[in-house]
């Protein structure tokens, strides 16, 4: 399977502990096999640091010895999970799995997740905001995110080719 990672830097060799624990599913090299999506992140972060966006194509393959964590649509385990990630700054490297795979909380999604998370956060949120949140992210343009969260499962990863973006 090709997967892409989107950023500023020709990353040959992905480092689990270089990014930031305050994401998704925590800290971890996270990839898409959407190109596109690919594409915006690399461009989000061309925005960011004034440097040229840059596809990192990678060949993953799969192995049944890595434990893999599929959080598949806008769930209620999704959300708990996110939020989890999301609200701790300090969120340990260490998972119990090598591999999250899952939805991305991204443009419009993370801006309605993050008000829920306010609403959490002062004590007012309740089953029906819960309710309203999952049914807005029903309508969510479908995406994905894959977390490597271990040495072993970047070990899948054999990297292919770098490209810059023009967007």
């Amino acid at each position: 399977m090709i997967l892409y990672h989107g950023g500023v830097d020709i990353i040959k060799m992905p480092n689990i502990s270089v990014g930031r624990a305050d994401v998704d599913f925590g800290q971890g090299f996270y990839l898409t096999d959407i190109k596109e999506q690919a594409i915006r992140w690399a461009s989000r972060k061309n925005k960011q640091f004034s440097r040229q966006g840059i596809l990192n194509i990678y060949e993953f393959t799969e192995s049944t010895s890595l434990l893999v964590k599929n959080l598949n649509g806008y769930s209620d385990e999704w959300l708990d999970f996110v939020i989890m990630n999301r609200s701790s700054r300090n969120s340990p490297l260490k998972s119990d799995y090598d591999i999250i795979t899952g939805n991305v909380a991204d443009d419009d999604v993370v801006d309605a997740v993050s008000s829920y998370l306010a609403l959490v956060k002062k004590g007012r949120a309740t089953k029906n905001t819960r309710l309203a949140l999952m049914d807005e992210l029903s309508f969510a343009k479908p995406n994905n995110q894959y977390a490597f969260k271990t040495q072993r499962s970047l070990e899948t990863l054999k990297f292919i080719r770098s490209e810059e973006t023009n967007v």
